[in-house]
């Protein structure tokens, strides 16, 4: 499996949960009632039977989906993990919701949705190990064959290799250039004491 094909995955997963979110757990029952006791209703529509814990697992599962793909191995491990505990908190919703005097069938159907994103999640996770990932500093600064990368060569200036191959920066009589230069007739030294005599 790619890794843009995990990540698709899990969107499609988050995407179905969210559209199972949607529909009307209950019926007859006002949409506050869906939430966790004491969290205050920031709508007005009563027609909207969406449940505020079972939105939150979704938009986690989903945050954590595109984390993946930007991560390393340990990071997708620990995100989807997360996303993992989301299904389950999506599936635990479901399940209470269930029990809920004037439940519909929508909650079996979360509850179950939940259960196959547990394992779909399970599998991506372990799936993502085989991901590999792309560095840019890493390429060296030939390309193949003859051809010059500028890209290439620039990185490898930014790392400080050496691109001439070890090309030696002393003159051919095995002097260094700058100190030949400033050694020449006008900087000549002499010796105090022979001044003297």
């Amino acid at each position: 499996m790619t890794k843009s094909r995990g990540v698709l995955i899990v969107l499609v997963i988050a995407a179905a949960l969210w559209a199972i979110s949607l529909t009307s757990w209950q019926a007859g029952v006002a949409a506050d009632t869906l939430g966790p006791s004491g969290v205050a209703n920031v709508t007005d529509d009563s027609g909207s039977q969406a449940s505020p814990i079972a939105t939150s697992c979704v938009a986690i599962i989903a945050v954590t989906g595109l984390l993946s793909a930007m991560l390393g191995k340990i990071g997708r491990f620990i995100v989807l993990g997360l996303a993992g505990i989301a299904a389950v908190g999506y599936g635990v919703t479901a399940l209470q919701s269930v029990s809920a005097p004037g439940a519909t069938s929508w909650p079996i159907v979360a509850l179950f949705a939940a259960a196959i994103a547990l394992v779909i999640i399970a599998y991506v996770a372990f799936a993502s190990a085989r991901w590999t990932s792309t560095n840019r500093y890493a390429r060296s600064a030939e390309a193949d064959g003859d051809e010059f990368d500028s890209a290439a060569t620039w990185d490898a200036l930014s790392r400080g290799d050496d691109l001439d191959g070890g090309a030696q920066s002393e003159s051919d009589d095995g002097a260094d250039p700058v100190e030949s230069e400033a050694d020449g007739p006008e900087r000549q030294e002499t010796d105090p004491d022979e001044k003297s005599k």
